[in-house]
């Protein structure tokens, strides 16, 4: 009984070698078959890998480098040079930029014409294009409700309430100013 025990496990033993020698040889088939596109697929996840990191260090040294030449500028808002080359670096940086300066100086045509042609300008953030917009008292898609509002407010203080009114009740029930909108009415004696 225990000899037919005994052979049984070798037996067993054996087969599960044999198919562990069988997997072992048919993974090298795999393997020899398709070597080729294996080694292309390491390949180019490790280039893929390469040039991510590469390419996240030179936006971090553009980044950085953008935000010191803002920062220089900030300090001496006169100098053409850093001026341009934060245009070069960093076009948003460079519409906020001129349009701090432009509120201190909103007379300043040449100004006003640089900023006119950031807002067309596709490199620009689209909210940001959408605040100069605003800021140069045109519409604006992003600031449509603070528009009506403005525009609201500045009817009523020519005492024309009927208008307020209709241009107050185009503002969404869920937008943030709605709540301005109904003290501007309640204020002028609109009835809600």
């Amino acid at each position: 009984m225990r000899l037919k025990d005994n052979l049984k496990a070798i037996k067993t033993e054996f087969n599960t070698e044999e198919k562990f020698i069988e997997n072992f040889i048919r993974s090298e088939r795999f393997i020899q078959k398709y070597k080729i596109y294996i080694f292309l697929l390491i390949i180019i996840l490790i280039l893929w890998f390469a040039i991510s990191f590469i390419n996240s260090k030179i936006n971090e040294y553009n980044e950085k480098e953008s935000n010191r030449i803002y920062t220089s500028l900030l300090n001496n808002p006169n100098d053409q040079d850093l001026l341009n080359k934060l245009e070069q670096k960093n076009e948003n940086l460079y519409a906020i930029f001129l349009m701090e300066k432009f509120v201190n100086d909103s007379n300043n045509t040449k100004l006003k014409s640089q900023i006119q042609a950031l807002k067309d300008n596709s490199n620009v953030n689209p909210l940001l294009q959408n605040i100069i917009s605003a800021s140069l008292e045109e519409n604006s898609i992003f600031l449509k409700d603070y528009d009506k509002v403005f525009k609201a407010y500045q009817l009523l203080k020519e005492n024309k309430i009927k208008q307020a009114d209709i241009l107050l009740s185009q503002i969404n029930e869920n937008s943030s100013l709605n709540q301005i909108a109904k003290n501007l009415k309640h204020y002028q004696g609109i009835s809600q």
